[in-house]
């Protein structure tokens, strides 16, 4: 619940931020000093590169949560983690994890494989690798679907 309540609040700023902004730069266009009109155009392609990347964040993460519900219904056993008091894995844990999934992954087309090797990286510390991870297992997940059909 918490983590909806940031990305409302981190959409919202965002797009205040984008509207600020294309606010301003239509403002610009209509100075008749040609660097102004440039830095209103640059001012407005700003925003448009702010939605991409809203657009984008919100859809890997609700293609991950939608991948999560499916991987936690067919019954997977997840990662066998020791917790700190503060929830987060110990290090040892984590990278001996991460060292079995990547051995089930490895080669496989299963996305259940890849979500674990994901959360297992994510254990570990390694988000740019927990994210690819994810990306893959998404792709997966999704062409397993389109071949049911």
């Amino acid at each position: 619940m918490m983590t909806r309540v940031w990305v409302g609040l981190m959409l919202a700023l965002t797009l205040f931020y984008v509207f600020t902004l294309l606010s301003r730069g239509l403002i610009l266009l209509a100075e008749p000093n040609p660097l102004a009109v440039a830095m209103g155009v640059g001012i407005i392609i700003f925003p448009l590169f702010a939605f991409w990347a809203l657009y984008a964040e919100i859809r890997f993460g609700l293609s991950s949560q939608k991948l999560q519900k499916r991987v936690v219904a067919m019954n997977i056993p997840g990662l066998d983690l020791e917790l700190r008091a503060s929830g987060r894995a110990t290090k040892e844990s984590a990278e001996a994890e991460l060292l079995r999934v990547q051995g089930l992954a490895e080669g496989s087309e299963d996305f259940a494989a890849w979500f674990l090797l994901a959360e297992a990286y994510e254990a570990a510390g390694d988000r740019k690798r927990a994210r690819s991870a994810m990306r893959k297992a998404i792709l997966l997940a999704k062409n397993a679907n389109s071949s049911e059909n």
